[in-house]
């Protein structure tokens, strides 16, 4: 995959993670919790496979990103 489009895709997911964190902390007791976390967790993975292709700096930022999604989930 080149760098171009492992940026459009990691730039296509990280909204969806952040709604779908939105939607857990808005609804701490919706039966969909256990749906939305696995969502998360799936792009999480894929986000994390695309860092190879973007490299460098970039993928120090996304790290980071990641970290702090990760830490909002577990919370």
């Amino acid at each position: 995959m080149t760098r171009k489009d492992a940026l459009k895709r990691l730039t296509g997911l990280a909204p969806r993670v952040d709604d779908h964190l939105e939607r857990l902390a808005a609804n701490p007791t919706s039966r969909d919790r256990p749906h939305w976390t696995g969502e998360i967790r799936n792009w999480i993975r894929q986000m994390e496979a695309l860092l190879p292709a973007v490299g460098g700096k970039t993928a120090e930022k996304w790290r980071a990103r990641i970290a702090e999604w990760k830490a909002r989930l577990e919370s």
